[in-house]
């Protein structure tokens, strides 16, 4: 169980004042708390920096890959069961991921998480079901290692949500109430006479 830390506490615990150095790259201005230039110097903070991008990626894989920017869950037990499935399917994906990189060259970050998920699921019976575990393993992970994603630096991404809304109106109701609902207007509208035209 954690504690959770009020923010002003935490507001209350920073120092009166900070010294930060400032530094320009390529037009882009940072600024950081590391003050020793020779042991940081500014092209490694900035390559650093752009590595930050990966943090947002891996929540991308979280919401919107594993389909966790909806949680079904209606009590707070069963919210907290469901973000730790998530976590833990999370986490068997990126193991595979890291197992599959261990003896090539190739980094776990330059492997498709998507793509890895698809055959995942498409190896998930012949994982079950072959008489030979291992070597059924084994091809799962030289096809995670195929799953390269591009080299993409210096990646910049709007934050705007693309998904469309439904063009249907949402279900406010019990399912079973609806139902009803719409039996009873077609029982409504079907003993309505049809005046033909003349």
């Amino acid at each position: 169980m954690s504690n959770f830390i009020r923010p002003e506490q935490t507001y209350d615990s920073y120092p009166d004042q900070m010294t930060v150095r400032e530094f320009k790259i390529k037009g882009e201005v940072y600024v950081t708390t590391f003050q020793d230039h020779k042991k940081y110097n500014k092209v490694a903070l900035a390559n650093h920096y752009k590595q930050r991008w990966h943090i947002e990626i891996n929540f991308n894989s979280l919401k919107t890959i594993m389909s966790m920017d909806h949680l079904r869950s209606k009590t707070p037990d069963m919210v907290h069961k469901e973000i730790a499935v998530h976590f833990l399917a999370y986490n068997l994906i990126r193991t595979l991921i890291a197992e599959a990189c261990r003896n090539t060259e190739r980094l776990p970050i330059q492997v498709s998480f998507k793509g890895v998920i698809q055959l995942f699921n498409s190896f998930v019976s012949l994982l079950s079901f072959s008489a030979d575990c291992n070597k059924a393993h084994a091809i799962l992970l030289h096809a995670i290692i195929k799953n390269k994603v591009g080299n993409r630096p210096g990646r910049i991404e709007p934050r705007a949500v693309k998904k469309r809304p439904k063009a249907f109106r949402r279900l406010n109701k019990s399912r079973e109430l609806e139902k009803a609902e719409i039996t009873k207007r077609m029982k409504k509208n079907s003993n309505k006479k049809c005046s033909s035209a003349p």
